[in-house]
């Protein structure tokens, strides 16, 4: 009886073992938790690189990881809206919230009411235009002004902040402290090496990047702002396409005349763009290709990961911007 019981108590500490680990949503959220975890607990990823965080769709194994986690760091329902009825299921103290973290909160408004007065600005003289053309057959009233905000919504690509995500990580670290008192002192270590390693990193990617910082270029996607805002760099806008369809041929010479009045020097694509679309849009204009994958799917999971990411960025832009 005395050896079944242990045997049980020991399978149960095997089981809290493995569940103690810190659950992120998407995978740069998993590079800022993995500084802080290193030699503490394990960091796993929700979705699968390939999954958008605005339109995933959990599955029962997802509910599952998300109930066993002793940590589960989400942006919020601004950008992970499939999340929010799972959430409030949780206890809350084992649930951290970014968009709630009122630093990040603040610097979110802050920045998005400096775009929207900027936008507001260059809507009236025309300077920049960006192109919806998911339904290539609508009139001009559907060709809109587009940058970080859908409708004036904040942008919540907080990861591409280097001083947003320090903030995650002081938080991370602060809530793995309560739930691991015995590993406080490798916590804080690690927070500390992380905000070293950052600080300098920032130094060198802003010297990188100095070169290129007036060369103008467009993206695929909206969702580079923070880190174009951290690093001086001149996006001229973004083109929000269908990235499996090649665009027609009205919308096309569009994008190419707005690429040639505004001599862009870059376009960059990101990974679900087929070669198809990339091909035609370029095709007889002078511009160089980059590409931008903002979830970070070639980035091994490391303690080093988040700066490993923020370097892949740097080099993907200084490269196509300095030919």
């Amino acid at each position: 009886m005395l050896k079944k019981t242990t045997l049980s108590l020991a399978i149960l500490g095997i089981s809290t073992i493995a569940n103690a680990n810190v659950l992120t949503t998407i995978k740069p959220l998993g590079f800022i938790a993995n500084a802080i975890t290193d030699g503490v607990t394990e960091t796993n990823i929700l979705l699968p690189v390939s999954a958008s965080p605005h339109d995933y769709s959990l599955k029962p194994s997802d509910v599952q990881k998300l109930k066993s986690a002793s940590l589960v760091v989400w942006i919020g329902d601004e950008m992970e809206t499939f999340l929010e009825k799972s959430i409030e299921k949780l206890p809350q103290s084992s649930v951290l919230r970014l968009e709630s973290i009122p630093e990040i909160k603040e610097i979110v408004e802050h920045t998005n009411k400096k775009t929207r007065i900027k936008l507001d600005e260059e809507h009236h003289s025309d300077h920049k235009q960006h192109y919806d053309n998911e339904q290539e057959h609508h009139d001009e009233h559907e060709h809109h002004t587009h940058h970080h905000n859908h409708n004036h919504n904040n942008d919540w690509h907080i990861w591409l902040s280097p001083k947003m995500s320090s903030i995650v990580a002081e938080h991370i670290a602060e809530r793995l402290s309560e739930k691991f008192p015995d590993k406080k002192a490798k916590i804080e270590a690690n927070l500390t090496e992380f905000k070293l390693a950052l600080a300098k990193t920032n130094v060198e990617i802003t010297k990188q990047l100095l070169p290129v910082k007036d060369k103008g270029y467009y993206t695929f996607h909206a969702a580079y702002g923070y880190f174009e805002e951290a690093y001086g760099l001149k996006s001229l806008g973004a083109f929000t396409m269908n990235p499996t369809v090649a665009p027609g041929a009205k919308t096309l010479g569009k994008i190419k005349a707005n690429i040639k009045a505004n001599h862009a020097t870059c376009l960059f694509t990101e990974p679900q763009f087929t070669p198809k679309v990339v091909k035609r849009l370029s095709k007889g204009v002078q511009i160089g290709i980059g590409r931008l994958d903002p979830l970070g799917g070639e980035i091994k999971q490391s303690k080093t990961a988040y700066l490993d990411y923020l370097n892949s960025l740097a080099t993907a832009f200084s490269q196509c911007l300095s030919k």
